[in-house]
């Protein structure tokens, strides 16, 4: 905070405050060594001598702003400043004892002494404040120069250990979160299996199987199946290029969100599923085997990688989320930049407490059915 050259008086106040309780030690000690005594704040004259001392040293250091670029200053050059400092402050109080003819009323010879203790003992401790202040500001550099060369010192060690040791914490309750949520999800997971399995009999739209498994990108990058009732007709993927390539207002919608409203593919059944979020449900297995989390980023696929660009080394630092960031600000209404900037948010910011706001406005937008396609 000193490095600037033009501060107010106040953004010295640790300097100020060296000086101010120098000032007060010296008088202390200068009237016992007088008088033998302790008393002078019982005396009315001399606490109010006190009161103009205190006050005469405020106002000629804000005025004359002594400690405007200390820490840039050469020590003679600081000492030429508390030197005019401190004969200003003398100057004020003779010339206001003068003017009031209050003089003789107080003791001379005690005055001097606490002038003399006071500039004496306010130059010392300045001095080592000063050469504290130069210590941690040059430490400070050191750490920076380090940490923009790649160097490791004792305090980036401290830095990293107490991240870890922070990011140690919160993984912990957020597997243990998960834990419990997969195994509420995998019970809940039977029953609704058993309707979705009724529903696509009933509709008989096709014999194709009730889950979907399709390969996404997990943590650090390393690929894993993902779970999810199948909301579409079993050869989805062999028609996606052919319906593109007869749409060309459709790939331009399909490049930006990655999905296309209104899809030919959905079947009735799976319209239901996406409507309630319920085809979602079975990437609770997921959670519970470790693959992915309650919340965390979109689970991206492996031909989205390229299109990530820089911002995949950063979303892969997390296991992707049943929902995050993207589920709450649009869902399928978000395009797919958006949906990475959503996820580099969560980066930046994951905690635990997030989660359960995450989580509690994912159940709100799911009752909603908001951003669903």
């Amino acid at each position: 905070m000193h490095l600037k050259d033009k501060y107010t008086w106040m953004k010295h106040l640790d300097f100020i405050l060296i000086d101010f309780w120098c000032l007060i030690a010296s008088f202390v000690l200068a009237y016992y060594i007088r008088f033998n005594a302790l008393d002078m704040f019982e005396d009315k004259e001399w606490s109010s001598l006190f009161v103009i001392i205190c006050t005469i040293n405020l106002i000629v250091t804000f005025v004359t702003s002594p400690y405007s670029g200390i820490l840039k200053r050469r020590y003679y050059q600081q000492f030429r400043k508390e030197f005019f400092l401190f004969i200003y402050q003398v100057f004020v109080t003779f010339a206001l004892f003068y003017a009031l003819k209050i003089g003789t009323i107080f003791s001379r010879k005690m005055m001097f002494m606490m002038y003399g203790f006071y500039f004496i003992s306010s130059q010392v401790f300045k001095y080592l404040n000063k050469k504290v202040l130069d210590r941690k500001i040059n430490n400070q550099k050191q750490v920076d120069e380090d940490y923009k060369k790649g160097k490791g010192t004792l305090y980036l060690t401290y830095r990293v250990k107490h991240r870890e040791f922070k990011y140690l914490i919160y993984s912990f309750i957020k597997r243990t979160i998960d834990i419990i949520g997969g195994l509420i999800g995998c019970l809940l997971l039977i029953p609704l299996t058993i309707f979705v399995f009724a529903l696509n009999k009933l509709n008989e739209e096709d014999d194709g199987p009730v889950f979907y498994v399709q390969d996404r990108i997990g943590k650090n990058g390393i690929p894993f199946k993902m779970f999810k009732y199948r909301s579409m007709v079993v050869d989805a993927d062999e028609r996606l290029e052919d319906f593109l390539n007869q749409n060309e207002d459709i790939r331009k919608e399909f490049e930006i969100y990655r999905k296309i409203k209104n899809d030919p593919r959905i079947t009735n059944v799976g319209k239901f599923l996406r409507k309630t979020s319920l085809d979602e449900f079975p990437q609770f297995i997921n959670v519970l085997i470790g693959d992915m989390s309650l919340v965390g980023p979109r689970p991206y696929l492996e031909n989205e990688v390229e299109k990530m660009g820089e911002y995949q080394k950063i979303v892969i630092t997390h296991k992707p989320g049943i929902t995050g960031f993207w589920q709450i600000n649009g869902r399928s209404n978000v395009s797919f930049e958006d949906r990475l900037d959503m996820d580099i948010k969560y980066h930046k910011s994951y905690s635990v407490i997030m989660d359960f706001r995450i989580l509690l406005k994912t159940f709100k937008y799911v009752i909603t059915k908001k951003g669903a396609i």
